[in-house]
């Protein structure tokens, strides 16, 4: 696994998510005495949030990249959560024994997950995260769709941007596609019967989310290598590359701006 995936932009926009929003379809399961794992937890903002529902049980966080973990202990150190403990490691080794957590959470990690061993990577992630479950426990998992993605004004930019995400994902053999969950999770080795799914709606609309949501995406695109790897494979070219980071900045100021998509959302009992 990539131990560099973040930039500065992506952790500020994952610093934003919470568990009480981005987690509120699995929170009914949780117990004070549990254990939980919070697979590619990044800043830490969401495991600590649920660390707070099982005070008398533990929540791990675990990441691939080293900084984010930095990030994660931080926070945690200055909220003085006492029951949480973080992890640098890779989601498809996870470095713990087998039936071990009552809950393995995870939120916008699976459709990042490269394919291999002759399976997309959401299947191999679903799969690993399903051994370290106790028997009885619960696998969950929030990803997005990304074909349900709406976009006004229809910014030409943004658009290019959104059609360079599905070639470079199939390109590395990730599925970002939510909406599939329940197939993924069959796959894993999960019951039909014992899976569950649901979806919620992401939304920018109002001024300053749309001025957060733009921004942020120009600042990814800036530091990221995303545009660099899409000219190299020959996705698009410099001088699409180099317009996109102001085409979010220019959606951003629109007076009638929308941005929305759909994550589905799956809830698997081992």
């Amino acid at each position: 696994m990539d131990m560099k995936i973040y930039n500065p932009a992506m952790i500020a926009s994952y610093s934003r998510r919470t568990a009480a929003v981005k987690s509120e379809y699995m929170l009914h399961l949780l117990k004070p005495g549990m254990r939980i794992l919070d697979v590619g937890c990044g800043p830490g903002t969401i495991t600590l949030g649920l660390a707070a529902h099982v005070p008398e049980g533990n929540v791990a966080g675990v990441d691939a990249n080293s900084d984010a973990i930095e990030s994660a202990r931080e926070l945690c150190k200055q909220r003085g959560v006492t029951n949480t403990s973080f992890t640098v490691g890779d989601v498809f080794k996870l470095p713990f024994e087998d039936n071990y957590f009552d809950i393995v959470h995870a939120h916008q990690v699976l459709g990042h997950l490269p394919g291999g061993e002759g399976e997309p990577g959401v299947v191999r992630g679903l799969r690993e995260m399903r051994r370290v479950c106790k028997p009885g426990g619960f696998v969950c998992a929030r990803e997005v769709e990304w074909s349900t993605i709406a976009v006004y004004p229809p910014v030409q930019g943004i658009l290019e941007y959104h059609a360079l995400v599905v070639r470079l994902a199939s390109h590395a053999g990730k599925i970002m596609a939510g909406g599939r969950g329940r197939e993924f999770a069959r796959r894993a080795g999960f019951s039909v019967e014992n899976i569950s799914a649901s979806a919620a709606a992401v939304t920018y609309t109002n001024p300053d989310d749309r001025k957060w949501w733009g921004e942020n995406m120009a600042s990814r695109l800036e530091a990221s290598s995303d545009l660099r790897k899409g000219v190299e494979f020959g996705f698009i070219s410099e001088k699409v590359a180099e317009g996109m980071p102001a085409a979010w900045r220019e959606w951003a100021e629109a007076d009638d701006g929308f941005y929305c998509m759909i994550d589905g959302q799956i809830v698997c009992e081992k």
